[in-house]
């Protein structure tokens, strides 16, 4: 055993062998890829011309339909008549014609000048395989509940931030966008909403590895080939990491042919979806009038401002000492730019095959002068080779550069100093001396790097090395496995510089000087390091056996993976100059440095198992089992067994369904139950935690730390456990009619969660006055989650093509146990309640008269203009036994999406639909003399003059008044229910003949929009955001202009 310390813990943990990931075995790999590179094939140059028309069924012309030279990348596709023309390198082989919607044709050429084709419509639904865990099904035989979306769909879409791109495409998938700082700009995403009080993050996978480093936010969309969602049972595959679903990416790989390259290039133009408007200086003069008479009558309604200043504020007349100030105006920008390019080539031959792309993405931050940037650099090599006709390897090599810079003040404040500044307060004077704007806090200066600057690089990089044979003795059997390295590399350097701020003495005709920013007006510095290394290593055993009817695959897997955390930190104040912003120029003294560190090394052991059996497509049935190992949990406890079963019925393909029934072309019932885990919870639970807390200097400077105990130990922590079962029913109809209804059930135990109520405060290990309780996490939570989800689409080909889908998915959570005091009273408790709700006090309107007054209970203090609160247990007085539990909290349980995409000749349209209800958020702005008003609140605020107003009166803080946060209530509560168009774009691809003396393929130019249009009773702030005050950078509507180019 070892001791390792860091910041937060002295804890024993188990020692590890040490692994070298630079040997020189793994150069071989580097020259394993030069070799494939380099592996394109050679043409014949001999040429023969081929010409023809392509046809749909009822004899109509198919307008970009593609017609390819089978075993190359030589082909063109048809024009609006439905004919083409192209040379081809020899007198034999074949033409392969598509087109979206129907089967493939395949024609030999030997003898013929002429080839025209009639392409008959393709039941894709039917026939599509889909990407499920650690391989791929056939779409008609699914026993399990798997949600698919292309590539070619995602780029429509070309987002910074891949993770913003998946909202309203899928049933039962909520993908939210929190905000719109660049570099920081993603959506927090679940499936089939919350069933955890604990974590809920969704499990990615990209390209077979699970828990890759660097995720999917920020993962090239040019380079996704396909997304899969799994959300049921059929996660168990994924064991003690898939209880809050699971996502696989697949990226592109190379196809047989000779090279073709693509380039891509959008410039974007992004604004604020929605600020909140703020009351104008002479409204904001009037408020505080308002106040001071408040809080002394006698004075009058002029105590702060006469109204002779007001009219200046109103007129212009001063603009130094009675200014009218913008504050969002003043310090953002109405656009800021982003731009995104990507280059990729794609080729190969039999026995190699290759995709290769470069990407880079520039986002420009709102502020004025500002230093809010983010640049991006990536890469991707995916390369396939058969070394024999039975051995195939692959190599997948992605990394990327990540240059994140921003103000020292985060953009939380920002925002929060913008919309609480005061409009009477000028920016910036004439002379250009910044103003003091609210508590020394000027947005305009924070935005900038006058301040100092924060800068992020994070440096990513991926590989995976595949191997797979076919063995010979057994037909049917192979072997394949994996070995995949990630490392990353985060560094933030934080350099907050003092600089003044200025406030104008009218009597004396001065400017007094203000420093602010640092520490007691000294620079400060802290730089943050983190080292992550994942190991993955899975080897798997496949059988696939088809003999009559009967078809069976199975798999059996062992995978270990290994991760591996270093971070290390430091600060220094008291800097003698702005100018040297080192960790060595620092404070000479001791109190003036600081580090610390921590590391761990984290394991998981997995042994996996699946079975799947048809009978002739009909009859389905599949069994998963998986018992993964975990080091977070302590002997004893550290192994769990997860497993599922599923089965499925395609009644359309009994006899007796087929001769009776017309126009549906595939009907199953399915159903699916299983257990799942999750493991995703913090480390050394099982331990005593303890923490430097306490520092003393004692002697010379000496610096000498104290240990505190910080959490009682829990040997008995296990496996969190969701129960899911799920009931399907799918369907085709008449060809072009897809439709699927699932109900679902889900049953959360062991969830990690403190004892808050059955623990004495005598026992010495509670504090109930606020943090640092001694209580462990234990397994004792649990909640239900169930709930349906529908989805239909159509599809028409033609002239006119288009396809449209529609997802529906309600889910509701029910607390089924939380700790709570045996005397909570039963409208106030969380058990028997969706998770998130508020508890509030229930405002049912405004006291206008003194009658009001006389009529309800109120709080002490109560006056005209105040929210009137219910008396809910009518014992005649305004306590906290009135607070009740809202119907729902901040997670929608009703989402919902719409998919269009259509095409006409040379033009494409496609757009997408996001929505949901049933959802709340609390919002309660940060106004009174402290801050501005929301001009919802100042234009419509309860006065004696406006004693009809929709608001209540205004006070000295709302975070402290009767009417705001000194008794919370549903007033500030809003129905954050929205529909949102997400994307919409269109485009155009220029005809063939314009392109043929260029040598280009394919040109196609198009614009598109992202958050275009949003509606929603919410009137302040953006109804995606999780914010109680507002707060935050806003989420952003983008419009880019693009091209896409093909070689």
């Amino acid at each position: 055993m070892k001791k390792t310390l860091s910041d937060r813990q002295v804890l024993p943990c188990k020692k590890s062998a040490k692994m070298n990931l630079f040997n020189p075995g793994f150069s071989l790999l580097f020259y394993l890829l030069l070799l494939l590179i380099t592996s394109v094939p050679a043409f014949s140059q001999s040429e023969k011309k081929i010409s023809g028309t392509v046809l749909d069924e009822q004899g109509l012309a198919l307008p970009g339909a593609s017609v390819q030279f089978k075993g190359s990348s030589i082909g063109t596709s048809t024009d609006a008549n439905g004919k083409y023309s192209l040379n081809v390198p020899n007198n034999t082989g074949s033409l392969v014609f598509s087109f979206v919607g129907y089967s493939p044709l395949e024609i030999p050429i030997a003898g013929k000048s002429v080839v025209d084709a009639k392409l008959n419509v393709e039941n894709t639904a039917l026939t599509e395989v889909v990407v499920v865990g650690y391989g791929t099904q056939k779409k008609a035989t699914l026993t399990g509940s798997v949600s698919e979306v292309k590539g070619t769909e995602i780029v429509k879409s070309p987002q910074p931030n891949l993770s913003n791109s998946l909202a309203g495409r899928f049933s039962g998938f909520v993908a939210n966008n929190r905000g719109g700082e660049p570099g920081y700009d993603g959506s927090s995403y679940t499936v089939r909403g919350f069933a955890s009080t604990g974590n809920n993050d969704v499990l990615i996978v990209v390209d077979g590895v699970p828990g890759q480093v660097g995720g999917l936010e920020r993962l090239d969309p040019n380079d996704v080939e396909s997304i899969s969602i799994l959300k049921d049972a059929s996660a168990a595959v994924y064991g003690s990491r898939a209880a809050n679903g699971v996502i696989l990416v697949t990226t592109k790989r190379g196809g047989k042919g000779k090279p073709t390259i693509s380039y891509s290039f959008n410039q974007g133009f992004s604004s604020p979806t929605r600020l909140p408007k703020l009351a104008d200086a002479p409204t904001y003069a009037a408020i505080l009038n308002e106040i001071d008479y408040y809080n002394n009558p006698a004075g009058g309604m002029n105590q702060h401002y006469s109204a002779d200043e007001i009219n200046k504020f109103r007129n212009g007349s001063d603009p130094i000492n009675y200014p009218n100030t913008d504050w969002q105006k003043e310090t953002l920008k109405s656009v800021a730019l982003q731009n995104q390019h990507n280059l990729s080539i794609n080729g190969g031959s039999d026995n190699t095959k290759y995709y290769l792309s470069i990407g880079t993405i520039y986002q420009d931050g709102l502020y004025k002068n500002g230093a809010t940037q983010y640049n991006q650099y990536n890469f991707r090599s995916n390369v396939d080779a058969n070394i024999t006709e039975r051995l195939k390897v692959s190599l997948s090599l992605a990394g990327r550069q990540e240059d994140r810079q921003y103000p020292t003040s985060g953009a939380g404040n920002i925002f929060r100093s913008i919309y609480r500044a005061y409009p009477t307060v000028v920016s910036v004077y004439p002379n250009g001396l910044p103003s003091t704007g609210v508590e020394n806090n000027n947005p305009v200066m924070l935005g900038t790097s006058v301040g100092g600057l924060s800068k992020n690089p994070t440096t990513v990089f991926n590989g995976i090395l595949r191997a797979s044979y076919a063995l010979p003795f057994v037909n049917g059997l192979t072997i394949d496995g994996f070995y995949s390295v990630d490392r990353s590399y985060n560094f933030t350097k934080t350099f907050n510089t003092p600089y003044p701020l200025y406030s104008y003495d009218k009597a004396n005709d001065v400017y007094n000087r203000v420093i602010t920013g640092g520490s007691a007006g000294a620079a400060t510095l802290t730089q943050d390091e983190t080292n992550i290394s994942n190991i993955v290593q899975n080897i798997k055993l496949n059988y696939a056996l088809h003999t009559g009817k009967h078809n069976i695959t199975a798999l059996v897997s062992y995978e270990q993976s290994q991760n591996k955390q270093e971070k290390f930190g430091a600060s220094r104040i008291n800097y003698p100059t702005v100018s040297t912003p080192e960790l060595s120029q620092g404070g000479a003294a001791a109190t003036d440095k600081n580090n610390y560190g921590s590391s761990y090394n984290f394991t998981r052991k997995s042994y996996i198992s699946r079975i799947a059996y048809n009978f002739n497509e009909k009859y389905l049935a599949e069994v998963q089992a998986r018992v993964d190992g975990s080091s977070i949990f302590p002997e004893g406890k550290q192994y769990g067994f997860f497993s599922s079963v599923s089965a499925g019925w395609r009644i359309s393909e009994e006899p007796w369904f087929k001769n009776r029934v017309k126009g549906v072309d595939d009907l199953k019932l399915r159903a699916s139950y299983g257990s799942l885990g999750n493991d995703n919870v913090g480390q050394f639970q099982y331990y005593n935690n303890y923490s430097f807390n306490n520092t003393y200097v004692i002697g010379s400077n000496v610096i000498h730390p104290g240990i505190d105990l910080t959490k009682l130990a829990n040997p008995d922590i296990t496996w969190e456990v969701a129960k899911k079962m799920d009931l399907g029913l799918n369907a085709v109809l008449f060809r072009n009619i897809s439709w699927e209804f699932i109900y679902f059930q889900q049953q959360r135990s062991n969830i990690l969660a403190t004892r808050n109520a059955s623990i004495p405060n005598i026992s010495g290990i509670v504090n109930p006055y606020g943090s640092g309780a001694l209580v462990p996490d234990e397994n004792i939570g649990k909640v239900d989650n169930s709930g349906f989800e529908t989805s239909v689409g159509y599809s028409h080909s033609g002239d006119f093509r288009y396809n449209i889908s529609a997802n529906f998915t309600y889910a509701k959570s029910n607390v089924v146990f939380i700790d709570e005091a045996a005397g909570a009273l039963p409208y106030q408790r969380q058990t028997g309640r969706p998770l998130y709700t508020y508890q509030l006090y229930n405002a049912i309107g405004i006291f206008r008269t003194q009658a009001d007054l006389d009529k309800y209970p109120h709080v002490n203090g109560a006056r005209l203009g105040d929210l009137i609160l219910e008396d809910y247990n009518k014992d005649g007085k305004i306590t906290a036994d009135d607070q009740i539990r809202t119907e729902y909290g901040n997670v929608p349980q009703i989402m919902y999406g719409v998919v269009f995409n259509a095409g006409y000749k040379n033009f494409d349209l496609s757009f997408v639909l996001s929505g949901q209800a049933k959802v709340s958020q609390y919002v309660l702005p940060e106004s009174g003399q402290v801050g501005n008003f929301y001009s919802s609140w100042a234009d419509n605020r309860w006065s004696p003059s406006n004693p009809d107003g929709t608001y209540p009166r205004v006070d000295t803080r709302a975070s402290s008044s009767i009417n705001g946060g000194l008794y919370n209530s549903t007033f500030w509560l809003n129905d954050a229910s929205f529909v949102r168009l997400k994307n919409v774009e269109i485009g155009y691809t220029l005809p063939k003949s314009l392109l043929s003396s260029l040598k280009i393929q394919q040109i196609r130019v198009y614009a598109n929009a992202f958050n275009l249009l949003t509606f929603t009773g919410v009137k302040d702030y953006d109804p995606e955001g999780n914010s109680t005050s507002g707060q935050f950078y806003p989420q952003q509507r983008i419009i880019n202009l693009g091209v896409n180019v093909k070689f």
